[in-house]
């Protein structure tokens, strides 16, 4: 059994547009999170540039001492994109946990269409803005708990 300790979802733009803590150590503040979220989103679109290989869509894991960030990129194709042959990636979802725990991007993709159903379908929500929906705070929780992953600090 492994914990999490905190998910963040990253809009197209890098804004972040929720975060849950789930008891990680030295608890982030508001602005810690902001910034940890536009870091993680200007890391995560250097490294497609700077890959070796061509149609890289940047780091799914990034493995430390004392814990594991998985992330999730949701894939978008517009009409314009689609004709230029050029791919151009949306919503990151990412989790930072304890190291090596297993089945989190199985687990992210869950939490994906969480968001799908419970905030892109809710029509008093708007794009790119901060998630205030209590369906999707329900499931999520409900989500993370049916495949037992322990939270601390509930």
């Amino acid at each position: 059994m492994a914990a999490i300790y905190s998910l963040f979802i990253i809009n197209k733009s890098g804004g972040l547009i929720f975060y849950k803590d789930y008891g990680s150590a030295g608890r982030m503040d508001t602005n810690d999170s902001l910034r940890l979220a536009s870091l993680w989103h200007s890391m995560h679109a250097i490294s497609q540039q700077l890959s070796p290989t061509t149609g890289c869509s940047g780091i799914e894991l990034l493995q430390a001492d004392t814990f594991d960030l998985h992330c999730f990129q949701s894939l978008t194709v517009s009409q314009t994109t689609q004709r230029k042959g050029k791919k151009q990636y949306g919503t990151k979802i990412f989790v930072v946990c304890e190291p090596s725990t297993l089945h989190m991007e199985g687990l992210l993709k869950v939490i994906y269409e969480l968001y799908t159903d419970y905030v892109l379908k809710n029509p008093f929500y708007e794009m790119e803005m901060p998630i205030r929906c209590e369906l999707f705070d329900v499931n999520l929780s409900q989500a993370i708990q049916k495949d037992r992953v322990p939270l601390l600090g509930r």
